[in-house]
């Protein structure tokens, strides 16, 4: 079986001030749940990571950006809660923060359980608005940067490729990425959204508000090979955003729920037809519906590339 990586703590809860930003962040369990209603995966199939430490985390961020995180109003600004200012920090730490960097070890665990087995999917991540020095749309650690590094470091990665389909641009990603000659990024996003600023990236791909799935899905299926087939890297991470979905408040895309599945069927096809290994993602997704989409989405993975080889219970 595809490897499928969550922790119960995923799920971020602060006494309800969660719902006061529109990312659902406990999204992750009614991700889990509806996995395993529809068959797909038993309670004892989920692989659990474990949380990145600081000496982790140092691989990418400074110790300045780490340090202000013990600061209310730096979390308040990087969370887009105002109220947050207002809470001690050893709440925001456990609450919050803590959640966020057992989300990151999830994807390092995805990255490595790729290499091992072609594909894997963590239910968590994809924080790509922070980058090594700053934070902001509710991205405080750069869990796909870090993943990437510590492989390359490792000498298991000598090139890594992110292909990141949220609407928004991964500004935070493709900042780490420009002083690393061995990481790409590929980015379809929409030009007009947050962040005002964008960052270069070796393929970036803006398009205009209102883009339909069916142009949406052909520019996938033009540009990505292309793309794949320049770099050949050694590990996709797939960054895959639900907030393309046309029912998104904050993103002005129109593709159905069908077409975002679709859309990750597509990704993860095209660069296993490669023999590339994929870690997928979560990402954005701001929509009531979010949770459904992406669970839609992985259904899909896993009904095609779900090959019957058990993993041991964790």
């Amino acid at each position: 079986m595809i490897p499928v990586i969550y922790h119960p703590s995923y799920n971020i809860t602060a006494f309800g001030l969660e719902r006061l930003h529109p990312f659902d962040s406990r999204k992750y369990q009614r991700i889990h749940d509806a996995l395993i209603t529809r068959g797909l995966r038993r309670r004892g199939d989920f692989l659990r990571p474990r949380p990145v430490s600081r000496t982790d985390l140092l691989k990418v961020h400074t110790a300045q950006y780490l340090d202000s995180l013990r600061q209310p109003a730096v979390l308040a600004r990087i969370l887009e809660v105002p109220i947050v200012r207002r809470l001690p920090a050893w709440l925001l730490d456990w609450r919050v923060l803590g959640p966020m960097r057992l989300a990151c070890g999830g994807t390092i665990l995805a990255c490595r359980q790729a290499l091992e087995y072609g594909l894997a999917i963590n239910l968590g991540g994809g924080y790509h608005h922070a980058a090594g020095g700053w934070g902001g749309g509710f991205c405080v650690y750069a869990d796909i940067p870090l993943a990437a590094k510590t492989l390359h470091d490792e000498g298991r990665v000598a090139k890594a490729m992110v292909v990141d389909l949220d609407a928004h641009q991964g500004n935070g990603t493709a900042s780490v990425f420009q002083s690393w000659p061995w990481a790409t990024i590929f980015d379809l996003f929409e030009r007009n959204l947050f962040p005002t600023h964008k960052e270069p990236e070796a393929y970036p791909l803006p398009v205009p508000t209102g883009l339909g799935g069916p142009e949406y899905l052909q520019i996938v299926e033009d540009a990505l090979p292309v793309a794949l087939d320049t770099v050949r890297p050694d590990l996709l991470i797939y960054n895959a955003g639900s907030d393309v979905f046309v029912g998104d408040p904050l993103a002005g895309f129109r593709l159905s729920a069908n077409e975002v599945a679709e859309r990750d069927l597509r990704v993860v096809t095209i660069a296993r037809e490669r023999d590339i290994p994929v870690a997928m993602v979560l990402s954005g997704g701001y929509s009531s519906e979010s949770w459904r989409i992406h669970t839609d989405g992985i259904e899909g993975i896993l009904t095609r590339f779900d090959g019957g080889r058990s993993i041991a219970p964790t």
